[in-house]
């Protein structure tokens, strides 16, 4: 067993005269056995519980959505609590938990932690610099008042003595020459801010990029270059209250690769890759409007928003792309089967929710791919 209890925590035996028989021993056997599994099961619970805690959690990250790092970890719980296989296409019934891969689930977690830490760190670390920014032009323009106040003051201070003196032309010299020195004082502390305030809008304008760069990278499929789920739900909603704004046709192309798994399965991970990055580019070429969204949204999924567009442009659009992708010779082996992709596409009905729209265009999908793969077709 994985975990076994230490010798104090086992009831102590009281010696016998009697010989132990073998009825005796397989009878102890089995209770010894129920104990560790009875041990087990609660360190199994919490090392769930703390998974579960984790998944609900997540934060979206440079590489990885919220939604995809819950999803792993989930798949972690149940494989390491409930004894699910790892593998989906895997038929067989739930594991033992001597087949589970606790080593692997501790460093599912473990390296998810790793990449929040390096983001939140990273973040506040540019956080800490703009800050530190603003103190900075704070401190200069401070220093710059104290300096002009100190110098106005020496000026007024020689005007006070000449008035003092009862002498009308030294007070006349002394005024004229404090008012000269004054406003020389006044222009040098004007374009001292300046200065200031334009290294300060030119340090929030540097962050101001900054943050808008991680914000793209945040939303991009690092393998494709596409946008990720992220993108699409924003763009999505955005594409539902412009519909309820100016009634404008809005359109959703759904795409789904129909043999990737056999493609990872028989030539490898990187063949897959190559796979998708080559779809990836022929959705570019297909779909060229300027306000086309086009996002991965799964291994094997991709979708595509056309605004201003209605169900018929979209279907020959869609028509187009099973053709292209049928056209396109495997990226990885001269020899492998052609590619092909099933297609779904959906009009935006006024009044139904992001929800409703995926769900016409995804059974549309799969009509088509009942119909026999690479092909497409249009939602009711």
């Amino acid at each position: 067993m994985l975990f076994r209890r230490s010798a104090a925590d086992r009831p102590a035996l009281v010696p016998s005269p009697v010989e132990p028989t073998a009825a005796s021993l397989t009878a102890a056997s089995a209770v010894a056995t129920a104990d560790e599994a009875f041990d087990l099961a609660p360190l199994l619970d919490a090392f769930g519980q703390v998974l579960s805690a984790y998944a609900q959690g997540s934060f979206d990250l440079p590489d990885v959505s919220s939604s995809e790092a819950g999803e792993e970890l989930e798949r972690w719980r149940r494989h390491t609590v409930l004894g699910v296989p790892l593998s989906a296409g895997e038929s067989r019934g739930s594991l033992s938990a001597a087949e589970r891969d606790y080593r692997g689930a501790a460093r599912a977690l473990t390296d998810h932690r790793r990449r929040e830490k390096r983001y939140v760190e990273s973040a506040l670390s540019d956080l800490r610099d703009a800050l530190w920014a603003c103190v900075e032009r704070v401190h200069t323009v401070a220093q710059a008042d104290l300096h002009a106040d100190e110098a106005t003051s020496v000026q007024i201070t020689r005007v006070q003595t000449a008035i003092h003196g009862l002498e009308t032309h030294a007070v006349k010299d002394e005024v004229l020459q404090a008012i000269s020195a004054i406003t020389d004082i006044s222009r040098t502390r004007r374009d001292t801010q300046q200065v200031a305030y334009g290294m300060l809008a030119e340090r929030i304008d540097q962050l101001g990029s900054q943050l808008e760069e991680a914000k793209r990278e945040s939303e991009t499929d690092p393998l494709t270059g596409l946008g990720n789920r992220k993108r699409f739900e924003r763009a999505a909603q955005r594409a539902v209250q412009m519909h309820t704004l100016n009634r404008a046709p809005v359109s959703l192309v759904l795409v789904d690769l129909d043999h990737l798994k056999q493609i990872n399965d028989g030539y490898g991970h990187s063949a897959g890759d190559a796979t998708l990055q080559t779809t990836a580019d022929t959705l570019t070429r297909v779909f060229l409007g300027d306000s086309d969204v086009i996002c991965r949204i799964g291994g094997d999924e991709f979708v595509v928003i056309l605004t201003n567009t209605n169900a018929n442009v979209a279907g020959r659009l869609a028509e187009r792309l099973v053709q292209k992708i049928a056209e396109t010779g495997p990226p990885f082996a001269a020899d492998a089967p052609a590619l092909s992709a099933s297609v779904g596409y959906a009009s935006y009905h006024g009044g139904e929710g992001v929800e409703a729209w995926m769900g016409r265009a995804d059974a549309a999908l799969y009509r088509a791919k009942r119909e026999g793969k690479g092909r497409a077709g249009g939602a009711d």
